[in-house]
């Protein structure tokens, strides 16, 4: 179920409960207080009509005023009154803000609908809605229940995995967190105005998170830290053994790919992107990867790992039928593949190594090399797979070629 849908049977189901509590309102202006409240945030599930039922107990002999909201015009102000009314049934503060939460976006769907066909006031359209949702949501809430709900949510996005942290800390983190939001904010506002390009952007994004996760780091400690941002050694043990699954690795041998893993993490988070070695130095670093998991596993293990990684070959396994494939045409397919990735990523090293010396780079030879070195795979992969099976493979955008914006990678990986 889509979160719009689900956000609308939540909404459809406490906005009933709503019109009866208004209808009780306008003939006696009170309504007996609920027996019982609903406590937590999962008591609704599975139940939309949890607030309804809430509006029928009657068994308490004390009763409670309902402000009058009669006339309002506002979207806010009918916003508060649509909570109120449910609070006053004891919905939760967690369902309060997701029904608040869903009233003030479909405010918006007009403004949006407004500027279809125009992506520059649709961009400016959404970030006044992404700068306007706190205000809305702590009206509709008060201070108190918005500031409950917010932080919770803001721990929650802050931390992958949970970890206990004191009242103290977790205020920290929301600070943390809000001003991360509001920097985003004004980059997103900067490159809308066009004050900052896009590469300035993104490096004030970069920094951004690099100080935000080293404050958070300061708070959590480096053991809550990286447990919190899935970094820990149990949970990258666990993602690993899932992903090894295919070659059932022995203990031993598991231990050993998780070494050669966590060398190559550490060589890769000391990479400098703006470096002049970067690209040979982040070839080096996967290529010691590979050559470890060869080791230890076999080659032929090995192989059967990265075809079970990699999107194109799983693809043409599954439709090799349909596409006229065979166990042959597809290890040829990915062999040559793999070799044309790593003869355009050499070839890039070699266009960097020149800048990085100050040449000047003759960018018609490098684009007429490219398209050679293209026309050449492609033509072999033709003649040996069939037109009908690479037009197939084309269509299904299995074979990736050096363009526009091309980035190879190594390591198996196909390149995007």
């Amino acid at each position: 179920m889509s979160r719009g849908l689900r956000f609308q049977i939540i909404l459809s189901g406490f906005l009933a409960a709503t019109v009866v509590v208004l209808a009780l309102h306008q003939s006696a202006n009170r309504l007996p207080a609920p027996d019982s409240a609903v406590t937590g945030p999962g008591a609704y599930a599975g139940k939309a009509g949890a607030g309804l039922a809430a509006a029928r107990a009657t068994t308490s002999a004390k009763s409670r005023t309902l402000p009058n909201y009669s006339g309002i015009g506002s979207a806010s102000a009918r916003r508060r009154s649509i909570i109120d009314q449910l609070r006053a049934m004891g919905v939760p503060n967690e369902v309060l803000a997701l029904v608040a939460l869903e009233d003030f976006e479909s405010e918006w769907d007009g403004r949006f609908a407004a500027c279809w066909g125009d992506p520059a006031s649709m961009e400016r359209v959404q970030l006044e809605k992404d700068l306007s949702q706190d205000a809305a949501m702590r009206a509709a809430l008060g201070e108190k229940d918005f500031k409950q709900w917010d932080t919770k949510a803001m721990l929650w996005e802050a931390m992958s995995t949970p970890v206990d942290v004191t009242p103290g800390e977790a205020e920290s983190i929301y600070a943390l967190k809000k001003n991360l939001q509001q920097r985003q904010f004004a980059l997103e506002q900067a490159r809308i105005d066009g004050t900052m390009d896009r590469a300035q952007v993104l490096a004030a994004v970069q920094k951004s998170y690099a100080d935000y996760n080293q404050e958070l780091k300061a708070v959590l400690g480096e053991a809550r830290y990286a447990k919190s941002q899935q970094l820990d050694d149990d949970f990258t043990a666990g993602n690993l053994r899932y992903e090894l699954a295919s070659v059932n690795p022995s203990d031993s041998q598991f231990q050993g790919l998780f070494k050669a893993d966590k060398q190559w993490n550490t060589a890769l988070a000391e990479l400098d992107p703006g470096s002049p070695n970067y690209l040979e130095q982040f070839k080096a670093a996967n290529e010691a990867h590979d050559q470890a998991y060869a080791q230890i596993l076999g080659q032929d293990a090995f192989r059967n790992l990265r075809e079970q990684q990699d999107t194109g070959y799983i693809q043409m396994k599954k439709y090799e039928n349909l596409w006229g494939l065979d166990d042959g045409k597809i290890d040829y397919v990915y062999d040559t593949m793999n070799q044309y990735r790593k003869a355009v990523g050499d070839y890039q090293l070699q266009v960097r190594a020149l800048q990085s010396q100050g040449q000047d780079v003759d960018w018609s030879a490098v684009n007429t090399y490219l398209q050679k070195l293209t026309g050449q795979t492609q033509q072999a992969l033709q003649n040996t797979v069939g037109q009908d099976s690479f037009s197939s493979l084309q269509r299904n955008s299995v074979l990736r070629w050096a363009g526009a914006g091309f980035r190879p990678t190594y390591g198996g990986a196909p390149a995007q």
